[in-house]
């Protein structure tokens, strides 16, 4: 086994114990963390990964089915943060499964995965804080935080631009070829938005947690439409 076999190995061990059920979440989060910061720093992506032979730079789509409490906010989460990544993505309202969020996701494999792990170390972390109150305290926390996250991706963005030269435009391309390739598979798409009464306080909270998120670097860029706040 050659080194690059052996990085990968280590990465897809991390990953499975980061999404293993009896791992305590600070433990997977910082497990999804340090995966991420690998893939990130020798080039790996998800064909890696996953042993499949998808090209690192070819667009592909993947569909993320979020069930269980908060499925909407958690929604709203992996759809805000694909636009401070190289991802553009769309909730497929054809899909009505009772108990389940469809979102359908564009970018090149490792975009994809880095979106996929930054999502689960994002919920991971609004678990842990997401305090008590009633539906409508919990649903501006939940506005609060996806903004928060937002923000903290759109700052490393400026710093990855900023320290790596023609990574702007790098970033750039990927996000609109993306965009072109969402557009062609899905041409009817258009941009919805949802009216919700805010407590600034619980926002304001929500938006101070999803700053605590740590992303680690590399991975970022791109506008996007197609699902409101959800």
């Amino acid at each position: 086994m050659n080194s690059r076999d052996s990085l990968q190995a280590k990465v897809r061990s991390i990953l499975e114990l980061a999404n293993h059920p009896n791992t305590p979440h600070a433990e997977a989060e910082n497990a999804l963390a340090h995966a991420f910061r690998l893939m990130q720093k020798y080039g790996l992506d998800e064909s890696d990964v996953s042993g499949s032979a998808i090209s690192a730079g070819e667009i592909v789509s993947k569909t993320f089915t979020i069930t269980g409490p908060y499925r909407v906010r958690r929604g709203t989460l992996l759809w805000t943060m694909s636009k401070t990544l190289s991802c553009h993505a769309y909730r497929d309202m054809m899909q009505h499964g009772s108990g389940q969020v469809t979102i359908v996701a564009f970018g090149t494999s490792n975009d994809l995965l880095s979106l996929g792990l930054l999502f689960q170390a994002a919920e991971m972390l609004a678990i842990r804080l997401l305090p008590a109150g009633d539906r409508r305290f919990r649903t501006s926390w939940w506005h609060g935080y996806c903004d928060g996250i937002a923000r903290k991706l759109e700052s490393e963005h400026r710093k990855i631009v900023k320290e790596t030269p023609g990574a702007g435009l790098v970033l750039v391309e990927r996000a609109e070829r993306a965009r072109r390739t969402m557009t062609d598979t899905a041409p009817h798409l258009r941009t919805n938005t949802s009216r919700y009464s805010t407590d600034r306080q619980a926002y304001g909270a929500g938006q101070n947690a999803g700053t605590q998120f740590t992303a680690g670097r590399n991975a970022v860029g791109s506008n996007q439409r197609a699902i409101g706040p959800g």
